[in-house]
């Protein structure tokens, strides 16, 4: 992954994970590349019955900013197909509910 590290087997029983996400900016903006990797983060976490917490961070200058505006992919929305459109309008809810769905008790550190 590109933005998005994940750390297993921290703390004392080897429970606890750190997921960090950093573009290696100020802003941390949510790009949908962004998002998708924070989803697949999170699916990460399914089938491992080892990591009771997960905790999401950011980067020492702030969690994030939002949704990238000057984001290519997101620009391209508007010379998409119907179906491509609602695929890609997809890409935050997504992220959200594998976050939401996760068995794991989440902390997120701002």
């Amino acid at each position: 992954m590109k933005y998005v590290t994940i750390e297993k087997g921290l703390g004392p029983e080897g429970r606890i994970a750190v997921v960090r996400f950093d573009r290696g900016d100020r802003l941390n903006a949510l790009s949908a590349e962004a998002m998708r990797e924070l989803r697949a983060a999170a699916q990460n976490f399914e089938d491992d019955p080892k990591t009771s917490v997960v905790i999401l961070t950011g980067t020492a200058h702030g969690f994030s900013a939002g949704f990238d505006l000057k984001d290519s992919e997101g620009r391209e929305r508007t010379r998409m197909g119907l179906g491509e459109r609602r695929a890609a309008l997809m890409v935050g809810p997504r992220m959200c509910r594998a976050w939401y769905d996760m068995e794991q008790v989440t902390i997120c550190a701002i």
